[in-house]
């Protein structure tokens, strides 16, 4: 079983739509999904046979966006091999105003 508790805290305070700043930053694709206002971000790594895949929503009033937020955390500090919390900070940085990204 996963312990999302860590990831549940980290994604506290962080809206989805800067963590999708920096999702397209770090070079991953984005396309919409069949839900308006849910992206479908996609990232092909050299050593994996298919893109890894998360989804987000880009516009508030999701009832699960921290969770959401929380699971692309948890794929982010796998992938990027490196600790939530500077996965957050970095976010955060590249956020600048989260009330234009909201």
């Amino acid at each position: 079983m996963i312990d999302a508790e860590p990831s549940l805290r980290a994604a506290e305070g962080l809206p989805a739509a800067v963590l999708a700043r920096y999702l397209r930053s770090a070079g991953w694709d984005s396309r919409p999904s069949r839900v308006p206002g849910v992206t479908i971000f996609s990232k092909t790594l050299p050593e994996a046979d298919a893109p890894i895949q998360v989804i987000l929503p880009e516009v508030t009033g999701f009832s699960d966006e921290q969770r959401r937020v929380a699971d692309v955390l948890r794929t982010l500090e796998v992938v990027e091999e490196r600790s939530m919390l500077g996965i957050v900070d970095e976010a955060r940085r590249l956020g600048g105003d989260w009330a234009a990204a909201e």
